[in-house]
């Protein structure tokens, strides 16, 4: 392929200018969230670690599942009361970006220094927002977009992120010139605006295709229709409640698959398992950061550096070594990698306990996870049917990830968590090398399995249902 085929490819020039226009919008609106996302992940460690302390981390991690549950079913509430994936967008970052202006008033007038509360205010409200932000942009891309034109569009979107990871790094690294803590959350307010004005704009732009009435659920219309006028009162509310119960029932369904299908679960397991080990090292990496730094902007400025070499590392893979790799040693093969990566830098951290040493394992593992795993994990759930792309994956996606980090911060609870009682040193390398051996040959036994099934599945020509 000559470099100006790949450019055009790059560019979307076979698809018509409102498309082209559409996806440009909703790829900045993802760099945006990214971007958000990445200094505002230092910005929360550094105030809580300083107004609460790191000891409690772990316990804050542990709480995010319980407080996600019911703002997932608030959002979910929202999601069925407002049908427009642009008001969807506009909703929800309104009531982001009052919550994050609030939060920045109250840090500027009490000049950096508010009470403990305020730190855990900020520390639920960036855990939720990472899993409400991005996710429902994607699932607006997901509502206007074909099978065909996914393939043509994600694949330049994907890479599109990481160039927001990339700025939203350098921000972090640049806090003291941009107003520090409060300057960086006045800008997430701010990113907010830019996020709904770009959703609602992208969906404006695309038009639905005529092939996309195929997908409508026709079921769903169903009740409306066979609710005459003549219908007695009773029997209105009989029906009405038993499309409730059904409406209920078919939001577990996805759990359901994911826990009935070999498949599936072995999917969720390759794609989340690296997260249990990760939040060890996020942990050790923030707890060595800021006994490092004093100030809380250098902290922020340390952790920045660090999201930047993640984010050029992964656009770097993503760009040149995921396809070559993928093609070479296949989707099975490629999914070994992050496993054994992650016992090495586990273990190399335990023989070698520091900040740098830390730093470095904690580079290696996410530019593998996002890099390589991450492509592999999507690839699996090609081999699978509608229902399982959309219901049971989006379970996965929205428990699955905090599961795995609330399996890790249980070892950093019980194992190392800091406390005065074992200063100066509460990593515990014989206990959490042994941890982080057995999960990872758990973790490699479920990957071989689900590698052997999907070249099962490819050399077959069958998809699991």
């Amino acid at each position: 392929m000559s470099f100006a085929s790949w450019l055009n490819q790059a560019l979307l020039s076979d698809l018509p200018s409102a498309r082209r226009w559409s996806y440009l919008c909703f790829s900045i609106s993802l760099c945006v969230a990214l971007a958000s996302h990445q200094f505002l992940g230092p910005v929360k460690t550094a105030i809580f670690m300083d107004l609460v302390g790191t000891d409690l981390e772990p316990v804050a991690k542990s709480l995010v599942l319980v407080v996600l549950v019911p703002v997932l079913v608030l959002y979910s509430m929202l999601v069925s009361c407002i049908p427009s994936a642009g008001l969807l967008v506009i909703a929800v970052c309104f009531f982001y970006g009052v919550l994050f202006l609030f939060i920045a008033v109250v840090l500027a007038a009490s000049s950096g220094h508010p009470g403990a509360w305020l730190a855990w205010v900020l520390y639920y409200a960036t855990e939720t927002k990472g899993v409400i932000i991005m996710p429902m942009i994607w699932s607006a891309i997901a509502d206007v977009s074909t099978p065909d034109l996914a393939k043509k569009a994600f694949p330049i979107m994907f890479f599109a992120v990481q160039l927001g990871g990339i700025g939203g790094s350098y921000i972090a690294i640049e806090v003291s010139d941009l107003g520090g803590e409060v300057g960086l959350l006045l800008i997430q307010t701010c990113s907010f605006v830019v996020i709904a004005a770009l959703g609602w704009l992208a969906c404006s732009l695309a038009a639905p295709a005529p092939e996309d009435a195929a997908l409508t659920d026709s079921s769903s219309k169903a009740p409306l229709a066979s609710s005459g006028g003549t219908a007695a009162g009773s029997s209105q509310t009989e029906g009405a409640l038993a499309v409730g119960i059904k409406k209920i029932l078919e939001g577990f369904e996805g759990l359901w698959l994911l826990l009935s299908r070999p498949y599936v679960f072995m999917a969720f397991w390759v794609s989340y398992a690296n997260l249990m080990p990760r939040t060890v090292l996020d942990y050790q990496n923030s707890v060595l950061g800021v006994a490092r730094f004093d100030e809380r902007e250098e902290q922020i400025a340390f952790f920045g550096k660090v999201n930047l070499i993640i984010n050029s590392g992964t656009a770097v893979v993503t760009l040149v070594g995921t396809r070559p790799l993928v093609e070479a040693f296949g989707v099975g093969n490629c999914l070994l990698a992050l496993p054994i990566g992650m016992l090495l830098c586990i273990l190399a951290l335990c023989m070698n306990y520091g900040l740098w040493m830390s730093t470095v394992a904690l580079i290696l593992v996410c530019i593998l996870a996002y890099g390589l795993n991450s492509p592999c994990k999507e690839m699996l759930y090609v081999r699978t049917s509608r229902d399982i792309k959309y219901k049971a994956k989006s379970w996965s996606e929205m428990y699955g990830n905090q599961l795995m980090k609330l399996l890790g911060a249980q070892i950093n609870l019980w194992v190392n968590r800091e406390s005065d009682s074992c200063q100066p040193r509460c990593f515990h390398s014989l206990s959490t090398a042994l941890v982080a051996s057995i999960w990872v040959v758990l973790w490699i036994a479920v990957a071989a399995n689900i590698g052997a099934k999907h070249r099962e599945l490819e050399r077959e020509d069958k998809i699991i249902s």
